[in-house]
């Protein structure tokens, strides 16, 4: 039988695996953190980022946001000067990098690392939501450089991570969607978003990494858009996205990571059989023909057992037996 790492392969080459990938089949890493790769503080209390954002710990969330009343920009023309953009090659790589790595396993696992907030999300993290929505209507030109400077950094960023990580797979988090609707025009975000995402893709391309993007949310309608510049993987494929038509469209070229509904997965007073059914019902539309990755989500659930066995059970059904 090939290894876990050899069958994710063939997922992210868009071939059929032999048994059903699933993510304990990565060696995983999240960069970020107050005393490292600091897109966004971790910690509780009010702290900025490196790009002299101030965030605050949220204990219902469990997560730090942008400090109320406290952007960073007003006014998006004037983005170079408050813009602080951190010197990321002094940053311990080597030293971090062997801590975070200690433990994989490169010969049997596919190794993923992720690094938070692309361009957009920096933009509505360093100024009001409804500021960025409106500076994308009103100051277009300076959005564009300002993503352009944003996807520089990444740029810079990516090339320390994967020269000390060496993962098979990079993804960086960039949310184009909320439950309904892409918060901008397809127009919009083809204009000025998707030149400076080109270039961070064929960056990644160009170190012999595969690239997945996360977006939470709708973006069904820039799905051709992002196979188009390379993108071999997004997750999580939210419900809120016809994944039945996203599966017949696009699932012979892009691998799905997620389409779960870990949403009702989370409510409290979500029952056993409704889980159930929607991991069978996902299974039936994502899994024929490959290319598709179940994300249980098992931390937003009480059901985490009965998630996992579910998916195992199901994956059965669709491809050979895993490893055991």
């Amino acid at each position: 039988m090939i290894t876990l790492k050899e069958n994710m392969q063939m997922v992210y080459d868009h071939k059929e695996p032999e048994f059903m990938p699933y993510m304990s089949d990565f060696n995983m890493a999240m960069l970020t953190g107050m005393d490292f790769v600091n897109e966004r503080p971790t910690i509780p209390g009010t702290n900025p980022d490196w790009f002299g954002q101030s965030w605050t710990w949220e204990e219902k969330t469990q997560a730090c946001n942008p400090t109320p009343g406290c952007p960073l920009i007003t006014d998006i023309t004037q983005w170079e000067d408050k813009m602080k953009f951190p010197d990321v090659a002094k940053l311990d790589w080597e030293g971090h990098a062997a801590k975070d790595t200690a433990g994989w396993d490169r010969d049997k696992k596919f190794s993923r690392i992720t690094i938070g907030f692309g361009l957009w999300e920096r933009m509505f993290s360093v100024m009001p939501f409804q500021d960025a929505l409106f500076a994308l209507l009103d100051e277009p030109e300076a959005c564009y450089d300002f993503f352009g400077a944003v996807a520089d950094h990444k740029i810079r960023l990516h090339e320390l991570a994967i020269r000390y990580y060496k993962p098979d797979v990079l993804i960086m988090h960039d949310d184009y969607g909320n439950n309904q609707n892409l918060f901008m025009s397809p127009e919009t975000w083809r204009k000025l978003i998707k030149p400076h995402l080109k270039r961070v893709v064929d960056h990644v391309h160009s170190l012999g990494v595969k690239y997945e993007h996360h977006n939470c949310g709708y973006f069904e309608p820039i799905t051709e858009d992002m196979i188009e510049l390379g993108i071999e993987a997004t997750n999580p494929v939210h419900v809120s996205n016809d994944i039945a038509h996203m599966k017949k469209a696009y699932g012979s070229r892009m691998v799905m990571v997620g389409a779960l509904d870990t949403q009702m997965f989370g409510r409290t007073n979500a029952k056993p059989e409704e889980i159930v059914k929607n991991i069978e019902e996902t299974f039936a539309i994502m899994a024929p023909g490959g290319n598709y990755i179940p994300m249980s989500a098992v931390a937003y659930s009480a059901y985490s057992d009965l998630i996992n066995e579910t998916i195992i059970r199901c994956g059965s059904q669709y491809y050979g037996p895993r490893p055991e």
